[in-house]
Protein backbone atom coordinates (compact mmCIF):
# COMPACT_ATOMS: atom_id res chain seq x y z
CA UNK A 1 0.00 0.00 0.00
CA UNK A 2 1.55 3.21 -0.90
CA UNK A 3 1.16 6.19 1.12
CA UNK A 4 1.79 10.24 0.17
CA UNK A 5 0.73 12.56 2.42
CA UNK A 6 -0.59 10.20 4.84
CA UNK A 7 -3.63 11.56 6.94
CA UNK A 8 -6.84 13.63 5.61
CA UNK A 9 -5.07 16.70 6.40
CA UNK A 10 -2.32 15.56 4.44
CA UNK A 11 -4.46 14.53 1.32
CA UNK A 12 -6.02 17.83 1.02
CA UNK A 13 -2.40 19.72 1.46
CA UNK A 14 -1.52 17.35 -1.42
CA UNK A 15 -4.59 18.02 -3.10
CA UNK A 16 -4.08 21.92 -2.74
CA UNK A 17 -0.43 21.78 -3.85
CA UNK A 18 -1.59 20.24 -6.84
CA UNK A 19 -3.70 22.35 -8.13
CA UNK A 20 -1.58 25.34 -7.31
CA UNK A 21 1.34 23.77 -8.79
CA UNK A 22 3.47 23.73 -5.21
CA UNK A 23 4.47 20.96 -3.13
CA UNK A 24 3.33 19.32 -0.38
CA UNK A 25 4.56 17.06 2.74
CA UNK A 26 8.02 17.49 2.34
CA UNK A 27 9.44 19.97 5.31
CA UNK A 28 12.72 20.89 3.61
CA UNK A 29 9.91 22.14 0.19
CA UNK A 30 8.30 24.33 2.46
CA UNK A 31 11.33 26.99 2.73
CA UNK A 32 11.77 26.74 -0.99
CA UNK A 33 10.72 29.89 -2.63
CA UNK A 34 11.79 28.81 -6.67
CA UNK A 35 12.66 25.21 -7.54
CA UNK A 36 16.58 25.29 -7.59
CA UNK A 37 15.89 26.09 -3.71
CA UNK A 38 14.73 22.61 -3.26
CA UNK A 39 16.76 19.61 -1.76
CA UNK A 40 17.95 18.02 -5.44
CA UNK A 41 16.43 14.94 -6.60
CA UNK A 42 19.96 14.24 -8.36
CA UNK A 43 23.41 14.52 -8.50
CA UNK A 44 25.84 13.80 -10.70
CA UNK A 45 26.56 10.61 -10.30
CA UNK A 46 23.72 9.86 -7.22
CA UNK A 47 19.94 9.68 -7.35
CA UNK A 48 17.52 10.63 -3.97
CA UNK A 49 14.08 10.02 -3.43
CA UNK A 50 12.99 13.82 -3.89
CA UNK A 51 11.59 14.89 -6.88
CA UNK A 52 10.79 18.45 -8.18
CA UNK A 53 7.54 20.11 -8.40
CA UNK A 54 4.97 19.42 -10.52
CA UNK A 55 5.28 20.99 -13.66
CA UNK A 56 9.13 22.00 -13.29
CA UNK A 57 11.64 20.72 -16.48
CA UNK A 58 15.29 20.81 -15.60
CA UNK A 59 18.19 21.02 -17.93
CA UNK A 60 22.03 20.53 -16.45
CA UNK A 61 24.81 20.24 -18.50
CA UNK A 62 28.81 20.02 -17.08
CA UNK A 63 31.87 18.09 -17.33
CA UNK A 64 34.49 16.59 -14.85
CA UNK A 65 38.18 16.18 -15.41
CA UNK A 66 41.43 15.28 -14.67
CA UNK A 67 43.92 17.70 -12.96
CA UNK A 68 45.92 19.60 -16.24
CA UNK A 69 49.50 18.93 -15.11
CA UNK A 70 48.84 15.19 -15.74
CA UNK A 71 50.69 14.56 -18.53
CA UNK A 72 47.98 13.48 -21.41
CA UNK A 73 47.13 14.93 -24.80
CA UNK A 74 45.18 18.04 -25.40
CA UNK A 75 43.14 19.60 -22.23
CA UNK A 76 43.15 16.20 -20.10
CA UNK A 77 40.15 13.84 -19.58
CA UNK A 78 37.16 14.86 -20.05
CA UNK A 79 33.19 13.82 -19.51
CA UNK A 80 31.19 15.95 -21.02
CA UNK A 81 27.10 15.29 -20.01
CA UNK A 82 23.61 16.75 -20.56
CA UNK A 83 20.13 15.63 -18.73
CA UNK A 84 16.97 16.86 -18.87
CA UNK A 85 13.83 16.11 -16.83
CA UNK A 86 10.51 17.18 -16.32
CA UNK A 87 7.45 16.52 -13.31
CA UNK A 88 4.67 15.71 -15.06
CA UNK A 89 2.71 15.38 -11.81
CA UNK A 90 3.51 15.60 -7.99
CA UNK A 91 6.17 12.20 -7.38
CA UNK A 92 7.19 11.62 -10.77
CA UNK A 93 9.80 12.47 -13.12
CA UNK A 94 10.79 11.57 -16.20
CA UNK A 95 13.98 11.96 -18.38
CA UNK A 96 17.01 11.44 -20.61
CA UNK A 97 21.26 11.50 -19.89
CA UNK A 98 23.90 12.14 -22.50
CA UNK A 99 27.55 11.76 -21.83
CA UNK A 100 30.76 11.47 -23.86
CA UNK A 101 34.40 10.48 -22.95
CA UNK A 102 36.91 10.12 -25.70
CA UNK A 103 40.32 10.55 -24.35
CA UNK A 104 43.13 7.75 -23.80
CA UNK A 105 43.78 6.93 -20.11
CA UNK A 106 45.69 9.86 -18.15
CA UNK A 107 48.12 6.55 -16.60
CA UNK A 108 49.28 2.91 -18.83
CA UNK A 109 46.42 0.26 -18.09
CA UNK A 110 48.42 -3.06 -19.19
CA UNK A 111 51.42 -1.30 -20.13
CA UNK A 112 49.38 0.94 -23.02
CA UNK A 113 47.58 3.96 -23.35
CA UNK A 114 45.15 3.21 -25.94
CA UNK A 115 41.91 5.23 -27.01
CA UNK A 116 38.88 5.01 -24.60
CA UNK A 117 35.61 5.79 -25.85
CA UNK A 118 32.28 5.82 -23.82
CA UNK A 119 29.44 7.20 -25.09
CA UNK A 120 26.21 7.04 -25.06
CA UNK A 121 22.85 8.11 -24.14
CA UNK A 122 19.61 6.94 -21.86
CA UNK A 123 15.90 7.40 -20.64
CA UNK A 124 15.06 7.09 -17.08
CA UNK A 125 11.79 7.58 -14.95
CA UNK A 126 11.51 7.90 -11.13
CA UNK A 127 7.86 7.58 -9.14
CA UNK A 128 8.54 8.86 -5.17
CA UNK A 129 5.60 6.82 -3.64
CA UNK A 130 5.86 6.85 0.13
CA UNK A 131 6.29 10.56 1.62
CA UNK A 132 5.12 11.26 5.06
CA UNK A 133 7.04 14.61 5.91
CA UNK A 134 10.26 13.32 7.23
CA UNK A 135 11.19 9.99 5.06
CA UNK A 136 10.49 9.21 0.88
CA UNK A 137 11.14 6.96 -0.57
CA UNK A 138 11.27 5.70 -4.83
CA UNK A 139 11.98 3.98 -7.48
CA UNK A 140 13.71 4.70 -10.70
CA UNK A 141 14.62 2.79 -13.53
CA UNK A 142 16.72 3.68 -16.42
CA UNK A 143 17.30 2.12 -20.12
CA UNK A 144 20.40 3.07 -22.25
CA UNK A 145 22.54 2.44 -24.91
CA UNK A 146 26.34 3.24 -24.36
CA UNK A 147 29.49 2.35 -26.55
CA UNK A 148 32.36 0.96 -25.22
CA UNK A 149 35.30 1.01 -27.75
CA UNK A 150 38.42 0.23 -26.54
CA UNK A 151 41.05 -2.56 -26.06
CA UNK A 152 40.74 -2.38 -22.32
CA UNK A 153 37.20 -3.12 -22.67
CA UNK A 154 38.31 -6.33 -24.47
CA UNK A 155 36.49 -4.98 -27.66
CA UNK A 156 36.81 -1.45 -30.37
CA UNK A 157 33.33 -2.44 -32.11
CA UNK A 158 31.68 0.84 -32.33
CA UNK A 159 28.36 -1.20 -31.39
CA UNK A 160 25.97 0.22 -29.31
CA UNK A 161 25.35 -2.45 -25.80
CA UNK A 162 21.68 -2.04 -23.75
CA UNK A 163 22.54 -1.25 -20.66
CA UNK A 164 20.41 -0.08 -17.51
CA UNK A 165 19.70 -0.21 -13.52
CA UNK A 166 16.96 0.26 -11.13
CA UNK A 167 17.20 2.55 -7.39
CA UNK A 168 15.25 2.30 -4.96
CA UNK A 169 16.80 5.60 -3.24
CA UNK A 170 15.17 6.62 0.31
CA UNK A 171 16.06 10.01 2.00
CA UNK A 172 15.27 10.98 5.27
CA UNK A 173 14.78 14.65 6.82
CA UNK A 174 17.09 14.85 9.80
CA UNK A 175 16.16 18.38 10.17
CA UNK A 176 14.54 20.85 8.14
CA UNK A 177 17.87 21.62 6.36
CA UNK A 178 19.66 18.58 6.53
CA UNK A 179 19.10 15.35 4.56
CA UNK A 180 20.19 11.75 4.80
CA UNK A 181 20.21 9.11 1.61
CA UNK A 182 20.57 5.65 1.19
CA UNK A 183 20.57 4.12 -2.59
CA UNK A 184 20.60 0.90 -2.91
CA UNK A 185 21.19 -0.23 -7.02
CA UNK A 186 21.97 -2.07 -9.38
CA UNK A 187 23.40 -1.76 -13.14
CA UNK A 188 22.95 -4.29 -15.77
CA UNK A 189 26.10 -4.93 -18.10
CA UNK A 190 27.50 -7.44 -20.12
CA UNK A 191 29.69 -10.37 -18.13
CA UNK A 192 32.22 -10.22 -21.25
CA UNK A 193 32.99 -9.17 -24.69
CA UNK A 194 34.57 -11.17 -26.95
CA UNK A 195 35.58 -13.84 -24.38
CA UNK A 196 37.28 -10.70 -22.74
CA UNK A 197 36.11 -9.88 -18.94
CA UNK A 198 33.58 -6.95 -18.44
CA UNK A 199 31.88 -5.29 -15.67
CA UNK A 200 29.01 -7.33 -15.69
CA UNK A 201 26.12 -7.42 -13.24
CA UNK A 202 26.97 -4.19 -10.49
CA UNK A 203 24.47 -4.41 -7.00
CA UNK A 204 25.37 -1.78 -5.11
CA UNK A 205 24.70 0.30 -1.92
CA UNK A 206 24.94 4.42 -1.93
CA UNK A 207 24.94 6.68 0.83
CA UNK A 208 24.64 10.52 1.44
CA UNK A 209 24.27 13.64 3.09
CA UNK A 210 23.07 17.01 1.34
CA UNK A 211 22.95 20.22 3.68
CA UNK A 212 21.38 23.49 3.19
CA UNK A 213 23.00 26.41 5.34
CA UNK A 214 21.10 28.94 3.20
CA UNK A 215 18.61 28.67 0.48
CA UNK A 216 20.66 29.77 -2.15
CA UNK A 217 23.60 27.08 -1.12
CA UNK A 218 24.07 23.35 -0.73
CA UNK A 219 26.79 21.23 0.39
CA UNK A 220 26.58 16.98 -0.34
CA UNK A 221 28.44 14.38 -0.02
CA UNK A 222 27.89 10.77 -1.17
CA UNK A 223 29.83 7.32 -1.43
CA UNK A 224 28.48 4.53 -3.12
CA UNK A 225 29.86 1.01 -3.17
CA UNK A 226 29.64 -1.70 -5.36
CA UNK A 227 28.66 -5.05 -3.79
CA UNK A 228 28.75 -7.49 -6.75
CA UNK A 229 30.83 -7.09 -10.52
CA UNK A 230 33.50 -4.66 -10.92
CA UNK A 231 33.04 -0.71 -11.66
CA UNK A 232 36.50 -0.43 -12.16
CA UNK A 233 40.20 -1.04 -14.37
CA UNK A 234 42.91 -1.56 -12.58
CA UNK A 235 46.78 -0.49 -13.83
CA UNK A 236 47.09 -4.12 -14.88
CA UNK A 237 44.11 -4.61 -16.93
CA UNK A 238 42.06 -6.62 -14.22
CA UNK A 239 38.36 -5.22 -13.32
CA UNK A 240 38.06 -4.66 -9.31
CA UNK A 241 35.18 -2.94 -7.10
CA UNK A 242 35.55 0.44 -5.53
CA UNK A 243 34.32 2.94 -3.89
CA UNK A 244 32.52 6.39 -5.88
CA UNK A 245 33.00 9.09 -3.78
CA UNK A 246 31.38 13.05 -4.45
CA UNK A 247 32.09 15.83 -2.38
CA UNK A 248 30.41 19.39 -3.33
CA UNK A 249 28.71 22.22 -3.35
CA UNK A 250 26.01 24.53 -5.05
CA UNK A 251 25.22 27.67 -5.13
CA UNK A 252 22.10 29.53 -7.07
CA UNK A 253 23.10 32.16 -9.12
CA UNK A 254 19.65 32.88 -10.09
CA UNK A 255 16.12 31.85 -8.45
CA UNK A 256 15.89 29.36 -11.43
CA UNK A 257 19.41 28.45 -12.02
CA UNK A 258 22.36 27.18 -10.00
CA UNK A 259 26.14 26.45 -10.59
CA UNK A 260 27.33 22.65 -8.59
CA UNK A 261 30.99 22.43 -8.06
CA UNK A 262 32.36 19.02 -6.86
CA UNK A 263 35.11 16.23 -6.95
CA UNK A 264 34.52 13.11 -7.81
CA UNK A 265 37.06 9.66 -8.48
CA UNK A 266 33.82 8.37 -10.80
CA UNK A 267 33.32 8.88 -14.60
CA UNK A 268 30.07 8.06 -15.19
CA UNK A 269 26.90 10.63 -15.36
CA UNK A 270 24.14 8.45 -16.58
CA UNK A 271 21.85 6.27 -13.92
CA UNK A 272 23.29 3.34 -15.16
CA UNK A 273 27.20 4.00 -14.94
CA UNK A 274 26.69 6.58 -11.91
CA UNK A 275 28.39 3.17 -10.21
CA UNK A 276 31.34 3.32 -12.69
CA UNK A 277 35.14 4.38 -11.23
CA UNK A 278 37.67 5.80 -13.71
CA UNK A 279 40.49 4.12 -14.88
CA UNK A 280 42.81 3.07 -14.10
CA UNK A 281 42.38 1.67 -10.07
CA UNK A 282 39.97 4.49 -9.33
CA UNK A 283 41.71 6.66 -7.20
CA UNK A 284 41.91 9.46 -9.60
CA UNK A 285 40.56 12.82 -8.30
CA UNK A 286 38.21 14.78 -11.22
CA UNK A 287 36.90 17.99 -10.38
CA UNK A 288 33.59 18.82 -12.26
CA UNK A 289 31.16 21.71 -12.75
CA UNK A 290 27.56 21.57 -13.43
CA UNK A 291 24.63 24.21 -14.60
CA UNK A 292 21.48 23.28 -13.29
CA UNK A 293 18.30 25.41 -14.57
CA UNK A 294 14.74 24.56 -14.03
CA UNK A 295 12.09 25.99 -15.99
CA UNK A 296 8.20 25.01 -17.24
CA UNK A 297 5.06 26.03 -15.49
CA UNK A 298 5.60 24.85 -12.18
CA UNK A 299 8.87 26.85 -11.85
CA UNK A 300 8.01 30.07 -10.04
CA UNK A 301 9.70 33.25 -12.02
CA UNK A 302 11.52 35.73 -9.67
CA UNK A 303 13.53 38.99 -10.18
CA UNK A 304 16.81 38.89 -9.72
CA UNK A 305 18.44 37.99 -5.87
CA UNK A 306 18.97 41.22 -4.56
CA UNK A 307 17.01 43.40 -7.41
CA UNK A 308 15.03 46.16 -6.16
CA UNK A 309 11.38 45.99 -7.17
CA UNK A 310 10.51 47.44 -10.47
CA UNK A 311 14.76 48.30 -11.05
CA UNK A 312 15.01 48.40 -14.84
CA UNK A 313 18.63 48.69 -17.26
CA UNK A 314 18.97 51.50 -18.84
CA UNK A 315 19.89 51.54 -22.73
CA UNK A 316 23.36 52.20 -21.46
CA UNK A 317 23.36 49.42 -19.27
CA UNK A 318 21.91 47.21 -21.58
CA UNK A 319 24.75 48.15 -24.19
CA UNK A 320 27.57 47.39 -21.39
CA UNK A 321 25.84 43.76 -21.39
CA UNK A 322 27.33 42.66 -24.12
CA UNK A 323 31.61 41.88 -24.89
CA UNK A 324 34.68 43.80 -25.89
CA UNK A 325 36.69 42.91 -29.11
CA UNK A 326 38.84 40.66 -27.34
CA UNK A 327 37.93 41.01 -24.32
CA UNK A 328 34.46 39.28 -22.34
CA UNK A 329 31.96 41.70 -20.58
CA UNK A 330 31.24 41.48 -16.79
CA UNK A 331 27.31 41.81 -17.37
CA UNK A 332 24.97 39.22 -18.66
CA UNK A 333 22.29 40.41 -21.12
CA UNK A 334 18.81 40.31 -19.81
CA UNK A 335 17.34 37.69 -19.05
CA UNK A 336 15.58 35.83 -22.24
CA UNK A 337 17.74 37.81 -24.58
CA UNK A 338 19.06 35.66 -27.26
CA UNK A 339 21.88 37.27 -29.69
CA UNK A 340 22.51 35.95 -33.23
CA UNK A 341 26.37 37.40 -34.26
CA UNK A 342 28.63 37.03 -37.20
CA UNK A 343 31.69 38.98 -38.12
CA UNK A 344 34.39 38.87 -41.21
CA UNK A 345 37.45 40.75 -40.95
CA UNK A 346 40.85 40.58 -42.63
CA UNK A 347 43.21 37.57 -43.70
CA UNK A 348 39.34 35.83 -44.70
CA UNK A 349 39.15 35.25 -40.80
CA UNK A 350 35.61 35.02 -39.88
CA UNK A 351 33.24 33.13 -37.14
CA UNK A 352 30.06 33.25 -35.32
CA UNK A 353 27.72 32.75 -32.52
CA UNK A 354 24.55 32.41 -30.87
CA UNK A 355 24.18 33.53 -27.25
CA UNK A 356 21.07 33.46 -25.13
CA UNK A 357 20.74 34.36 -21.47
CA UNK A 358 18.66 32.28 -19.90
CA UNK A 359 17.83 33.29 -16.45
CA UNK A 360 19.05 36.64 -14.95
CA UNK A 361 22.43 36.49 -14.72
CA UNK A 362 23.44 33.12 -16.62
CA UNK A 363 24.08 33.27 -20.31
CA UNK A 364 24.84 30.72 -22.44
CA UNK A 365 26.71 30.61 -26.00
CA UNK A 366 27.59 28.43 -28.61
CA UNK A 367 30.68 29.66 -31.17
CA UNK A 368 32.25 29.06 -34.49
CA UNK A 369 35.15 30.41 -35.27
CA UNK A 370 38.27 30.57 -38.17
CA UNK A 371 41.16 32.21 -37.45
CA UNK A 372 43.33 34.94 -40.03
CA UNK A 373 46.71 34.09 -40.94
CA UNK A 374 48.82 36.94 -41.52
CA UNK A 375 52.25 34.49 -42.49
CA UNK A 376 53.86 35.55 -38.98
CA UNK A 377 53.51 32.09 -38.36
CA UNK A 378 50.97 32.79 -35.19
CA UNK A 379 49.29 29.80 -35.49
CA UNK A 380 51.91 27.96 -34.80
CA UNK A 381 51.61 28.68 -31.13
CA UNK A 382 48.38 26.70 -30.99
CA UNK A 383 48.05 23.08 -31.23
CA UNK A 384 46.20 23.38 -34.67
CA UNK A 385 45.07 26.40 -36.79
CA UNK A 386 41.47 24.27 -38.10
CA UNK A 387 38.61 25.72 -37.11
CA UNK A 388 37.10 25.84 -33.80
CA UNK A 389 33.65 25.13 -31.71
CA UNK A 390 33.61 26.37 -28.56
CA UNK A 391 30.48 25.94 -25.81
CA UNK A 392 30.38 29.07 -23.07
CA UNK A 393 28.69 29.80 -20.26
CA UNK A 394 28.96 33.22 -18.13
CA UNK A 395 27.19 33.80 -14.29
CA UNK A 396 27.04 36.84 -13.46
CA UNK A 397 27.49 36.96 -9.98
CA UNK A 398 27.72 41.02 -8.54
CA UNK A 399 25.84 44.18 -10.80
CA UNK A 400 26.60 47.58 -9.91
CA UNK A 401 23.12 48.30 -10.49
CA UNK A 402 22.24 46.60 -6.94
CA UNK A 403 24.44 48.63 -4.95
CA UNK A 404 27.39 46.92 -5.58
CA UNK A 405 30.58 49.08 -5.93
CA UNK A 406 31.59 46.48 -9.14
CA UNK A 407 30.08 44.35 -11.35
CA UNK A 408 31.75 40.56 -11.63
CA UNK A 409 30.97 37.67 -13.40
CA UNK A 410 32.70 34.32 -14.27
CA UNK A 411 33.31 32.51 -17.35
CA UNK A 412 34.14 29.07 -18.74
CA UNK A 413 34.52 27.89 -22.09
CA UNK A 414 35.38 24.31 -23.45
CA UNK A 415 36.12 24.18 -27.39
CA UNK A 416 37.83 21.46 -29.75
CA UNK A 417 39.05 22.74 -33.57
CA UNK A 418 38.38 20.25 -36.38
CA UNK A 419 41.19 18.51 -35.69
CA UNK A 420 40.14 17.25 -32.17
CA UNK A 421 42.52 19.85 -30.18
CA UNK A 422 40.43 20.91 -27.28
CA UNK A 423 40.84 24.20 -25.40
CA UNK A 424 39.75 25.38 -22.10
CA UNK A 425 39.55 29.00 -21.09
CA UNK A 426 38.13 30.59 -18.29
CA UNK A 427 38.36 34.72 -17.34
CA UNK A 428 36.81 36.89 -14.35
CA UNK A 429 36.06 39.57 -15.81
CA UNK A 430 35.04 43.13 -13.57
CA UNK A 431 33.43 46.44 -14.69
CA UNK A 432 32.95 49.49 -12.42
CA UNK A 433 30.55 52.02 -14.34
CA UNK A 434 32.89 55.74 -13.78
CA UNK A 435 29.72 57.49 -14.81
CA UNK A 436 27.30 57.73 -16.66
CA UNK A 437 29.21 57.21 -20.27
CA UNK A 438 32.69 56.01 -18.92
CA UNK A 439 32.97 52.35 -18.26
CA UNK A 440 36.37 50.43 -17.00
CA UNK A 441 37.27 46.89 -17.00
CA UNK A 442 40.07 44.50 -15.67
CA UNK A 443 39.67 40.83 -17.18
CA UNK A 444 42.12 38.13 -15.32
CA UNK A 445 42.35 34.98 -17.72
CA UNK A 446 44.21 31.99 -18.19
CA UNK A 447 44.09 29.09 -21.09
CA UNK A 448 45.08 25.43 -21.29
CA UNK A 449 45.34 23.62 -24.11
CA UNK A 450 48.04 20.74 -25.33
CA UNK A 451 50.41 21.07 -22.36
CA UNK A 452 50.39 25.05 -22.64
CA UNK A 453 49.61 27.09 -19.58
CA UNK A 454 48.43 30.80 -20.64
CA UNK A 455 47.88 34.07 -18.77
CA UNK A 456 46.83 37.47 -19.27
CA UNK A 457 45.62 40.36 -17.81
CA UNK A 458 43.39 42.84 -19.56
CA UNK A 459 42.51 46.20 -19.62
CA UNK A 460 39.29 47.72 -21.05
CA UNK A 461 37.67 51.29 -21.21
CA UNK A 462 34.63 52.14 -23.01
CA UNK A 463 33.09 55.20 -23.74
CA UNK A 464 29.68 56.67 -25.03
CA UNK A 465 29.36 58.99 -27.55
CA UNK A 466 25.72 58.99 -28.58
CA UNK A 467 22.68 57.15 -27.38
CA UNK A 468 23.20 54.00 -29.00
CA UNK A 469 27.24 54.34 -29.44
CA UNK A 470 30.25 53.35 -27.22
CA UNK A 471 33.86 53.16 -28.77
CA UNK A 472 36.40 50.32 -27.06
CA UNK A 473 39.71 50.49 -26.24
CA UNK A 474 41.44 47.17 -24.95
CA UNK A 475 44.93 45.98 -23.97
CA UNK A 476 45.62 42.37 -22.50
CA UNK A 477 49.31 42.01 -20.94
CA UNK A 478 50.47 38.41 -21.40
CA UNK A 479 52.29 36.26 -19.49
CA UNK A 480 54.61 34.74 -22.58
CA UNK A 481 54.18 36.64 -25.97
CA UNK A 482 53.34 39.85 -27.53
CA UNK A 483 50.43 42.01 -25.67
CA UNK A 484 46.78 42.03 -27.22
CA UNK A 485 44.98 45.06 -27.98
CA UNK A 486 42.07 46.24 -30.09
CA UNK A 487 40.05 49.62 -30.77
CA UNK A 488 36.76 50.20 -32.53
CA UNK A 489 33.24 51.06 -32.14
CA UNK A 490 30.07 49.53 -31.21
CA UNK A 491 26.51 50.96 -32.13
CA UNK A 492 22.72 49.44 -31.68
CA UNK A 493 20.87 50.61 -35.47
CA UNK A 494 18.10 52.81 -33.25
CA UNK A 495 15.68 51.33 -32.02
CA UNK A 496 15.91 48.31 -34.58
CA UNK A 497 17.39 45.09 -32.45
CA UNK A 498 20.67 45.28 -34.59
CA UNK A 499 23.90 46.61 -33.64
CA UNK A 500 26.96 46.77 -35.34
CA UNK A 501 30.58 46.68 -34.64
CA UNK A 502 34.13 47.58 -36.54
CA UNK A 503 37.18 47.62 -34.82
CA UNK A 504 40.73 46.84 -35.57
CA UNK A 505 43.15 44.61 -33.23
CA UNK A 506 45.89 42.03 -33.70
CA UNK A 507 44.61 39.13 -32.55
CA UNK A 508 44.37 36.22 -34.72
CA UNK A 509 40.78 35.50 -33.40
CA UNK A 510 37.54 36.82 -31.20
CA UNK A 511 37.37 33.69 -28.86
CA UNK A 512 38.84 32.25 -25.94
CA UNK A 513 42.48 31.11 -26.97
CA UNK A 514 42.37 32.92 -30.18
CA UNK A 515 41.18 35.97 -28.58
CA UNK A 516 44.60 35.76 -26.69
CA UNK A 517 47.18 34.55 -29.25
CA UNK A 518 49.00 38.09 -31.33
CA UNK A 519 49.97 38.52 -34.93
CA UNK A 520 52.55 41.50 -36.24
CA UNK A 521 49.92 42.54 -38.33
CA UNK A 522 46.89 44.15 -37.22
CA UNK A 523 43.50 43.25 -39.35
CA UNK A 524 40.20 45.11 -39.40
CA UNK A 525 36.98 43.12 -38.91
CA UNK A 526 33.42 44.28 -39.18
CA UNK A 527 30.48 42.66 -36.97
CA UNK A 528 26.89 42.11 -37.40
CA UNK A 529 24.56 41.68 -34.14
CA UNK A 530 20.68 40.58 -34.18
CA UNK A 531 19.43 41.31 -30.54
CA UNK A 532 16.07 40.10 -29.07
CA UNK A 533 14.08 38.94 -26.36
CA UNK A 534 12.78 35.67 -26.83
CA UNK A 535 10.84 35.42 -23.59
CA UNK A 536 10.70 37.72 -20.19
Amino acid sequence: MTRENAGPAGRVRALLAALMIVPGGTALAQDASSAIELQPSEYENFTTANTMWPGVARFALGFHQTNPSIETPGTSNQVYFVDVAFSPFQGLEIGADIQTFVDPPPFPIAGTTPPIEMTGAGVHAKYRFYDDGALSVAAQVSAEWMRFASTIYGSTSTEYLFIGSAHLPLSYNITPRLQAHLTPGISVYPDSREGNPFYGTVASIGAGLSWKPTPRTLVYGTVTQPLTGANTILSDGSYARRPVLTLGGRYAVAPNTAVDLYATNGIGATPATGVLNFMPNGDIVLLGARLVHTFGPGALQKRPYGRAPGQMRTPRQRILAGDGFTLPGARTRDRGTVELNGFYGMQDAHGAFFAMAIDHNVELRMSYESIADDGSGASSKLTSAEDRWTGRFKLQFLDQMDGWPVSLAAITSLGRDLDDNGAFYVAMPVMREVTDKLALRVVPEAVFYGSNEEFGLGLGASYAVGRYTNVFGEYTVRDSGDGIWAVGAKARLGRAPFEAGLYATNAIGAFGVNAMTAQEDPRVVFSLSYIDKLFR
